[in-house]
C-alpha cells in the first residue's frame, strides 16, 4: 500500500542532492553546466524508467524475479554495443549471450504459467527492464561529456530522474500518496536508508562506467541477482519459478562463456 512512485522520487532526488553537496564540497568543476544538464536529462530518463518499472512491478512478480531481471543488462548491452560498433564480435561472447538468454527465456515462460492478464503484464514489464538499462549504459558512455567528473554527473542524473518521476507519481498516486509517505515514519526511515544506498551506489556506478565502459559495468547486475535472489527466497519466503535450477545453470554458463570470451579478446 505504499506510494511507490512518490517513494522512488523522494529517494532519487534526496540521493542526488546528497551527491550535489558532495560534488561542491570536493570542488568539482562547475564549467559547461549546460552540456552536463543536457547529458543528465537523457541519463535521468534512462534511469527513471527502469527504476519505476521495478518499483511498480516488484509487488506483483516478487523481488527474486526483479533481481534476476537485473542479471541481463550485461548481455543486452553487449548485443546493442555490437550493433552500434562499440564492441568487437567474439564467438565465445556471442555464444554466452545465447545460452544465458535461453535460461532467461525459460524463467519468463515459467513465470507466465497460470497467470491472469494483469499479472502477465507485470511479468512483461519486469522482463523489459534489462533492455532499458542496457540503453542507459550505452547512452552514458557514448555521450559522456569530455573531461566531466563522475560525481557531478551522478548527482545531476539522480536529481533529474527523481524529478521526472514526480508527474507520474502525482497522476497515479495523487497528492494523497505524497501525504502517506511523509506521515509514515517507517516509510521515511526506509527512504533515508535508500537515499544513503543510492548515493553510495551511483557515485561508484559512474566511476566504474568511466573507467571500464558499459559492458563491464553491466556485470553489476549479475552480482546483484546472485545476492538478492537467495535473500528473496530465504528471508521473504518467495517461491522460485518452475525449472529455476536449469535456467540458472544456463544463465551462469552463459555469463561464464561471456567472461571467457572477454578475456580471450582482451589478450588477443
Amino acid at each position: 500500500g505504499a506510494p511507490m512512485l512518490w517513494f522512488l522520487s523522494a529517494v532519487m532526488v534526496g540521493s542526488g542532492l546528497v551527491l550535489v553537496v558532495a560534488a561542491l564540497s570536493v570542488g568539482s568543476p562547475k564549467r559547461r553546466l549546460r552540456s552536463l544538464l543536457l547529458y543528465s536529462v537523457g541519463a535521468g530518463a534512462f534511469q527513471a524508467v527502469p527504476q519505476a518499472m521495478a518499483y511498480l512491478s516488484v509487488a506483483h512478480v516478487g523481488a527474486g524475479y526483479i533481481s534476476l531481471a537485473f542479471a541481463f543488462p550485461l548481455l543486452v548491452t553487449y548485443v546493442l554495443a555490437l550493433m552500434l560498433g562499440m564492441e568487437r564480435l567474439s564467438l565465445a561472447r556471442a555464444l554466452g549471450v545465447a545460452v544465458a538468454l535461453a535460461g532467461g527465456l525459460m524463467l519468463v515462460l515459467s513465470k507466465f504459467k497460470g497467470l491472469n492478464g494483469e499479472a502477465a503484464v507485470w511479468v512483461l514489464v519486469a522482463s523489459a527492464i534489462p533492455v532499458v538499462i542496457a540503453g542507459g549504459n550505452l547512452y552514458r558512455t557514448r555521450f559522456w561529456p569530455v573531461g566531466a567528473d563522475p560525481l557531478p554527473l551522478a548527482a545531476l542524473m539522480l536529481t533529474i530522474s527523481g524529478l521526472m518521476v514526480v508527474p507520474f507519481a502525482a497522476g497515479t498516486e495523487g497528492t494523497a500518496g505524497l501525504g502517506i509517505l511523509w506521515r509514515n515514519e517507517e516509510l521515511l526511515l526506509l527512504a533515508g536508508i535508500s537515499i544513503a544506498v543510492f548515493a553510495m551506489r551511483f557515485v561508484t556506478y559512474f566511476k566504474l562506467q568511466h573507467v571500464a565502459g558499459p559492458v563491464y559495468l553491466s556485470q553489476i547486475g549479475t552480482v546483484g541477482a546472485a545476492v538478492a535472489t537467495p535473500i528473496a527466497v530465504i528471508f521473504m519466503g518467495e517461491v522460485l519459478p518452475q525449472n529455476f535450477a536449469i535456467a540458472i545453470a544456463l544463465i551462469v554458463a552463459g555469463v561464464a562463456l561471456f567472461e571467457y570470451g572477454r578475456r580471450r579478446q582482451k589478450n588477443s
